[in-house]
């Protein structure tokens, strides 16, 4: 029996639990990570007043992306019509979520593939020549390569918390993945916690959802067994099934 764990966050794949289910197979959804909005708004609600400050918006998640719009909504802020900021989202879902900030423009999908939103992100703003200063709002807990990258180029950044990340404690990460044949990870944060959580000779087979969190399972000795080559449902089901596919001619 292949025991499927899914430990993203709630909602981040829908349909993935009934695409990844048949017969032989047991799929659950054990998130190991959450989110909520900030303690405090004023950082982004004080930056959102100054748009017009601003020469570029950048967003690598679709959770950064829905909470700035929220918050527009919420403070009737209309995204300025006159020498409005551009708009940078480091992948369609992201470009998708945005809603009412005008045109978007993205990083080309196989750049997002290879590198990594975050990266493929900063290159494709450099490559654009994009000046700053940039508004960057991120989550609580985030790498820095994009802000180090633009501001390693002289652009500057401003890192603005828009949602918080609560990641479950190892005793409870080490429960839900007991028992696993695969475990799907979609974040570098939940690849480092299970890295605590599960010592080596006790570690399923381990789909990476992406390139950073490939590279965090790998820098934990934790080498996946296969990587989505997106952030997407029809990626991470392709990932599960070539695995699969391993272990039946084996």
């Amino acid at each position: 029996m292949e025991r499927i764990v899914i430990t993203a966050s709630a909602g981040s794949f829908p349909g993935l639990a009934d695409a990844l289910s048949a017969p032989g197979r047991a799929v659950t959804e054990q998130p190991l990570i959450h989110f909520k909005a900030p303690s405090d708004w004023t950082a982004l609600d004080q930056a959102l007043d100054r748009l017009h400050d601003y020469r570029a918006v950048a967003l690598t998640s679709p959770r950064a992306a829905v909470a700035l719009t929220t918050r527009l909504v919420k403070r009737a802020i209309r995204w300025p019509l006159v020498s409005p900021p551009q708009v940078w989202a480091g992948g369609a879902a992201t470009a998708a979520a945005l809603v009412g900030v005008g045109s978007v423009r993205t990083p080309e999908e196989r750049e997002v593939g290879s590198s990594g939103a975050a990266a493929a992100l900063a290159q494709a703003m450099l490559d654009a020549r994009v000046a700053g200063p940039v508004l960057f709002p991120c989550g609580s807990s985030r790498r820095e390569l994009l802000s180090d990258r633009l501001r390693g180029a002289g652009v500057i950044v401003d890192e603005v918390v828009c949602y918080q990340s609560v990641l479950a404690d190892e005793s409870e990460a080490k429960a839900k993945a007991a028992g696993a044949t695969l475990l799907i990870v979609a974040s570098p944060s939940v690849a480092h916690l299970l890295i605590a959580a599960c010592p080596p000779g006790s570690r399923p087979d381990l789909i990476a959802v992406g390139p950073t969190t490939a590279a965090a399972a790998r820098d934990g000795g934790w080498e996946p067994a296969a990587v989505a080559s997106h952030p997407s449902r029809d990626a991470v089901v392709t990932a599960v099934r070539e695995v699969l596919a391993r272990r039946s001619v084996s």
